[in-house]
């Protein structure tokens, strides 16, 4: 289950030989932001991994095979975002040690899920989100923030260097997109599990986001948005 969900972003990148092009990224539940040549979809660099990585293309059994990272991911949906000026992106991403089972089972028939086995998280092993911003020039993270809780939501990068992005906890997050310190925190009251927009009225900018929790992790529910407004 390591497709690439997350929305593909255009944007430049140097290739190895410093040649500044014009290229689509996008993040894989791999754990690697990929860098393409956006006209002939060329493989410049991929980055190195965001998070731990094990037994990635092992082959599901009937005890279950164990594998990072999990079936969510790496990114899973999550949107990410760059700043083009740093020429990094930002990535939100999951760390859940999973088993991959095959088990038997009769086709339910209609619209019913289905899948022949089962993703199973390990017992006892913490899982944990990630916040990574990756230089798109070399493929290096430059840096990371680490939380409490698998990230599943989105990322906001500001052209004033800030990176913003919500946990499940309900803390709405404000970061240096230069040196991934935390600078500011508010929370939303239920898991903040979409990505962030930007807008100006007035000429004074406001950072928005909703709080309605997931239910694929199980996150508090919600039903609100928050607007921030920017000094």
């Amino acid at each position: 289950d390591l497709d690439a969900v997350s929305p593909v972003i255009l944007t430049e990148a140097n290739d190895k030989a410093g040649k500044t092009r014009k290229v689509a990224i996008h993040g894989g539940k791999t754990g690697h932001v990929y860098v393409h040549d956006r006209a002939t979809g060329e493989l410049i660099r991929f980055s190195e991994a965001m998070i731990p990585q094990e037994n990635m293309w092992v082959l599901p059994t009937a005890n279950g095979a164990r594998m990072l990272p999990g079936a969510n991911g790496g990114v899973e949906w999550n949107p990410m975002a760059v700043n083009p000026k740093l020429r990094m992106a930002y990535a939100a991403n999951l760390h859940q040690p999973m088993t991959y089972h095959v088990e038997a089972g009769e086709y339910p028939g209609g619209d019913k899920l289905w899948l022949g086995g089962a993703f199973k998280t390990v017992p006892g092993e913490k899982q944990w989100g990630r916040l990574a911003a990756v230089n798109l020039d070399t493929g290096k993270m430059a840096w990371k923030a680490d939380t409490e809780q698998p990230l599943m939501g989105g990322v906001l990068a500001t052209a004033g260097n800030l990176v913003f992005t919500g946990e499940g906890n309900g803390s709405f997050n404000a970061y240096d997109a230069k040196s991934g310190k935390k600078l500011w925190s508010f929370n939303c009251g239920a898991g903040v599990n979409s990505p962030p927009v930007s807008y100006e009225i007035g000429g004074k900018q406001y950072i928005a986001v909703a709080a309605g929790g997931n239910n694929q992790l199980d996150f508090k529910r919600g039903n609100s948005i928050f607007v921030f407004a920017l000094p």
